[in-house]
């Protein structure tokens, strides 16, 4: 059938009419639209700035598509930070508008022996810390992954992972959770679905893709699926995530002078963005890559300033999309194993088939040395197409709108360092640290952390340990119990260098301490003796009174450090249940899961 005989002169008439009205943004939403009608799905291949991010208008109203699928469809999600709920609600809502029965449960709320009886299982998971699932999803990984698991004999399923690219165990309790359901009879429909940090670009997309599995799956069976499908997801809510200008009312540096580190506090205005938060919240924030990084790539790969590139539905300048859209000072194994398919040889691949050399050559590597040490002649667009995508920086807030009124208090560490004879610095730190002036501005956005909250009830006592930057949260808890009268009894541990220079809010601590709020305040600066001491050495050397508080009821925090010392803390902590406690240790590990689930034992690591 030749092409003119496909459509009837009529329609093709129509078709051009319609065409020709449409501008290049409303060209690339139709052929997203069409390329999902007939089972387009993106592969993992495809670059994270193809598709294009489709916005609702406000006030439109989509209707709902009827679309066979017989069998109901539950929806699992385990958050840490809500961005799994998140993308999990989307699925929800998608799957209301095709007419399907869907139900929509967190995993803390699901008992596992329940899943024998679900008929089709769509499972969206974050990733938390080094490869552990989140707290919500907890007790349903460790029912999956037992002896005594469920057999869910052929239930259909698919696994929405999210996940930090930068850290090595990229979406590992996805995968966990898919083959763990895989190995107990589960029947997969296609391969883990991986969202990075910058997941909301690929959301029109890929969850209308995913659920097309479960249609397609009724075909498969032997059902009817003649209804329509809906082919592009219409994100009605992403404009409550949209970063918002907020101007700089103060910054400071608070180390003193001779100090080794560089950590400045930094007051944003809250009064005509309408940004809202609670203590325990995250703040985001959004900025761009130094010109002389940008410049210094550009010139490596032989490129000019001014190559005109495609972001998403835009067409802008090669120096415009390394400036603000993909990450130049942290390189992650998915890019190297991107960029390693450029070269002509295998050297990039053996450094990928040892994890231990790969982990010490990516510390501290940037983009720059990695086209100077493996340079590739390639095309402008194509290079853009192995990077990542420039993620907002998160900062524990350190402040509470009750005490400080129409602000929001962020603690930021500066990130200098030199490698190979050239000066290293974080993006968004030294940005701030640099660039930004006591009148400029900020884009930022409010991430709640509804996993690092002060107990409800005023009275509860609770223990703060912060190490460094750490101290943020638990000056906003402070704050907040100030402000709001709390009697019950609150205990900072707080940890740096050096006391004379790294003391960090001291003034304001020592003001808690005399007028009773902080009832107790322990300090360890590590290098102010020749024995290095630690948070954790307090914690032991105060078991008896931590373990007191504790069986008093007291919620234990801790901020810090992840790869190091939130670790050391926890077994400490461990060693504490154990020994004040009469325990063994498997018994002091339940105590501290037990504590966990209770909401007793949070941690805010980085």
């Amino acid at each position: 059938m030749s092409d003119n005989q496909l459509f009837k002169p009529e329609i093709r008439n129509q078709l051009q009419q319609v065409l020709s009205s449409l501008n290049r943004e409303q060209l690339l939403w139709l052929g997203g639209y069409i390329s999902a009608a007939i089972d387009f799905e993106p592969s993992s291949t495809t670059s994270i700035a193809e598709p294009p991010r489709i916005i609702k208008e406000a006030g439109r109203q989509t209707d709902a598509i009827v679309e066979d699928a017989p069998k109901p469809l539950t929806i699992l999600y385990g958050s840490h930070s809500g961005n799994s709920q998140k993308v999990a609600t989307m699925a929800h809502q998608e799957a209301q508008r095709r007419g399907w029965a869907s139900k929509l449960v967190s995993m803390d709320d699901y008992n596992a022996k329940f899943l024998k009886n679900e008929q089709q299982l769509l499972i969206v998971v974050s990733t938390h810390g080094e490869g552990e699932p989140p707290l919500a999803a907890q007790e349903l990984y460790e029912a999956l992954s037992g002896k005594n698991a469920p057999a869910l004999n052929g239930i259909p399923f698919s696994v929405i992972a999210l996940g930090d690219s930068s850290y090595k165990l990229f979406c590992k309790t996805g995968v966990d959770f898919y083959n763990f359901l895989k190995v107990n009879g589960g029947k997969p429909l296609g391969e883990v679905v991986m969202f990075d940090t910058t997941f909301e670009i690929e959301l029109p997309l890929v969850i209308p893709s995913v659920l097309n599995r479960f249609s397609e799956n009724v075909s498969a069976d032997g059902g009817q699926n003649n209804g329509p499908k809906q082919s592009k997801l219409e994100v009605a809510y992403v404009n409550a995530d949209t970063p918002v200008d907020a101007p700089v009312v103060n910054k400071l540096q608070l180390n003193g002078r001779g100090s080794e580190k560089e950590t400045w506090h930094v007051e944003i205005s809250t009064e005509e963005n309408g940004l809202d938060y609670q203590p325990g919240d995250v703040l985001e924030v959004f900025v761009n890559n130094k010109p002389e990084l940008v410049n210094a790539i550009i010139d490596r790969l032989g490129f000019n300033l001014n190559d005109k590139v495609q972001i998403d539905s835009s067409t802008i300048t090669l120096e415009s999309a390394l400036t603000n859209y993909f990450e130049l000072t942290v390189v992650t194994p998915q890019v190297v194993k991107k960029y390693a398919t450029l070269l002509s040889d295998a050297s990039l691949n053996k450094l990928l088939d040892n994890s231990d050399e790969l982990d010490a050559f990516l510390k501290g590597t940037d983009v720059l040395d990695i086209v100077t040490k493996y340079p590739v002649s390639v095309a402008p667009q194509e290079f853009l197409a192995i990077l990542r995508r420039l993620p907002p920086r998160a900062y524990s807030i350190a402040s509470s709108k009750a005490e400080v009124g129409d602000e929001v208090h962020i603690t930021v560490g500066a990130v200098r360092f030199e490698k190979e004879n050239r000066l290293r610095e974080g993006v968004c730190s030294t940005y701030i640290a640099d660039r930004l002036g006591e009148d400029g501005t900020l884009k930022v956005r409010i991430k709640p952390n509804r996993h690092f909250k002060l107990p409800a009830n005023n009275d509860v006592p609770v223990i703060m340990v912060g190490a460094g930057t750490g101290i943020a949260p638990f000056r906003g808890f402070l704050q907040h119990r100030s402000a709001t009268g709390a009697k019950g009894k609150n205990w900072l541990i707080f940890g740096d260098r050096h006391f004379a220079t790294d003391f960090l809010y001291q003034a304001e601590w020592l003001k808690y301490k005399k007028s009773g709020l902080l009832s107790r305040l322990d300090v360890a600066f590590s290098r102010d003796q020749e024995e290095k001491r630690y948070v954790q050495h307090k914690l032991k050397k105060n078991g008896k009174k931590i373990f007191k508080w504790i069986t008093e009821g007291a919620h234990f925090y801790v901020c810090g450090d992840m790869k190091k010392m939130a670790g050391d803390v926890r077994n400490a902590f461990l060693d504490i249940v154990q020994i004040e406690g009469n325990m063994s240790r498997d018994d002091s590990e339940k105590f501290l899961s037990q504590l966990r689930k209770e909401g007793r034992y949070q941690e805010d690591v980085y």
